[in-house]
């Protein structure tokens, strides 16, 4: 019986890697729409310009769940498709060239156009969920971490966390956990954190404070071209129990808006941007706000609202003075009247898995079975389920056009001959680099009926094959209700070079010999 176990755990191995107005009713400037289908499906979190024109987009949650990407005017190029799946967060473009990729579950990684490294705790990094990164004047990368900053200048990193610098308090406060970071023009750092907010001129945190009471949850700072500075939280944090985006002159804060901002720039006709909630008291409204230029000094700026929604980002001016922001969806670009959308084409509608009622199923088996002395006392047959952690569909005039699906390694059910589900996951298991499985559509061919044939990249542990499998598709309730898919793949594992006790080496194997083939049996669920 020892065989069986091993093999039940080898099969769950196969699978999981392979699968300021104080108004809120601002006025809306009369714009258009232009739709082109190019662009990365993605929560923009930070938009970022990068030598030449480019323009670096960096987010989690999206279709290959975690990415950076780069648009030089014409495309968009994927940097970080080689690195496997991760929760990148931010992105910058260093003055040499470099581009630095953060993310929140490992580290950071280093792009210098032809090779990648990555810095981790084990390189002196303070925490590997990081949010931000920033390139001072004299060319210092600074890092804000989920356990303070981390400044490295090329060579070494220095930690600026509790006990260092007592303003961070000790692990797991939230003043250690970093939104955001920038210099001003007198070579100050700015500092928002979940907690308070800082500025640090090379020797101290100073906390900041208004009416004795600490700027809270700061994930927006600017300095303006009359050297104020502009701050903020991405719900509108609590000075007095009021929030709002606020400016101060070297002396005093002012609150310039009721509105909260997550990102905030000035273009260069002097207008500053934001996108955040559009009243504090009802976070769930975001939105990009333009305040003009006139009149940001006045004891009420003139705000107007280019676009409403559930969820606004990364924000930026590119070189041509087009605006780029983000949403939970991809990115947009607003240039004279029109926002143009690169993901969303025209006619299609997402459908957003239901994680509840969608499920995989697995099935494998030993190829001869596992003998105990001369009798044979099972074939060692197994099987179980495991969690869609989440994904979408496209749906374009009642067909399926593209989508995503992401699987959670860390959720895993067996079951064995006649033994009850439960969860079991061996320890070799590298759920730290590789914690999910993922599939991209990129092809529906339609048949007879509810039949489908999909096409589309199964990534097994940084490693993407082609694979083809037949489905059927079908409608609850009409279009606007629910989409319901059921599928079944057969995998050769040994097509990403998983051979343990594979037929292939049958004489190694012996009479534990796995099969190659693994059948994969889903349900998808989604709705509008």
């Amino acid at each position: 019986m020892k065989y069986i176990h091993v093999h039940a755990l080898f099969l769950m191995f196969v699978f999981l890697t392979s699968c300021g107005q104080n108004q809120t009713n601002a006025p809306k400037d009369n714009i258009k729409s232009e739709i082109k289908d190019i662009g990365p499906n993605m929560m923009v979190r930070n938009v970022k310009r990068g030598r030449n024109g480019t323009i670096l987009i960096a987010g989690p949650n999206n279709s290959s769940f975690g990415d950076v990407f780069r648009y030089n005017g014409k495309s968009f190029t994927n940097l970080t498709s080689q690195i496997g799946s991760h929760r990148f967060w931010d992105v910058m473009e260093d003055r040499r060239g470099n581009i630095w990729f953060t993310s929140t579950d490992s580290g950071v990684y280093y792009y210098n156009g032809k090779s990648i490294q990555h810095f981790t705790t084990t390189e002196g990094l303070a925490n590997n969920r990081v949010m931000s990164v920033y390139e001072d004047k004299a060319g210092i990368i600074w890092f804000g971490t989920g356990d303070g900053i981390s400044r490295y200048d090329g060579k070494s990193f220095r930690n600026f966390t509790s006990p260092n610098a007592p303003l961070f308090y000790k692990k797991g406060h939230l003043n250690n956990d970093i939104n955001i970071i920038i210099e001003d023009k007198k070579g100050k750092l700015w500092v928002g954190t979940r907690g308070d907010a800082f500025v640090y001129d090379g020797k101290k945190f100073t906390t900041l404070t208004h009416k004795g009471e600490p700027f809270l949850d700061v994930w927006g700072i600017m300095e303006d071209s009359k050297g104020n500075i502009w701050l903020s939280g991405f719900n509108g944090f609590k000075v007095s129990q009021t929030g709002g985006l606020w400016r101060y002159d070297g002396s005093t804060f002012t609150k310039a808006s009721e509105r909260g901002a997550y990102a905030i720039i000035q273009d260069k006709k002097g207008n500053i941007w934001t996108t955040g909630s559009v009243n504090p008291a009802n976070p769930g409204v975001q939105a990009l706000s333009r305040y003009d230029a006139k009149f940001l000094y006045s004891k009420r700026p003139t705000v107007t609202e280019i676009k409403s929604g559930k969820a606004f980002l990364g924000l930026l001016e590119a070189k041509d003075g087009s605006i780029w922001f983000g949403d939970a969806t991809g990115v947009y670009r607003y240039n004279e009247n029109t926002i143009t959308d690169f993901y969303n084409k025209e006619g299609q509608k997402k459908y957003i898995i239901d994680t509840k009622q969608s499920v995989v199923m697995w099935k494998g088996s030993m190829l001869l079975g596992t003998w105990e002395g001369s009798m044979l006392v099972s074939d060692g047959s197994s099987s179980g389920n495991v969690n869609i952690s989440k994904g979408e569909l496209l749906i374009e005039k009642s067909h399926l056009v593209g989508g995503a699906v992401e699987v959670d390694m860390n959720t895993i059910e067996q079951k064995f001959d006649d033994q009850p589900l439960h969860n079991k996951l061996p320890e070799f298991f590298d759920t730290k680099k590789f914690p999910v499985s993922t599939f991209a559509i990129t092809k529906v061919e339609t048949g007879n009926g509810e039949n489908i044939k999909v096409a589309g990249n199964l990534t097994i542990e940084g490693s993407t094959k082609a694979v083809t499998f037949p489905a059927k598709m079908y409608f609850k309730d009409g279009m606007d209700g629910t989409v319901v898919i059921n599928g079944t793949l057969i995998i050769n594992r040994t097509d990403w070079g998983i051979d343990y006790r594979s037929e292939k080496l049958f004489d190694k194997s012996g009479d534990v010999t796995i099969s190659d083939d693994v059948k994969l049996f889903m349900k998808i669920v989604a709705k509008k």
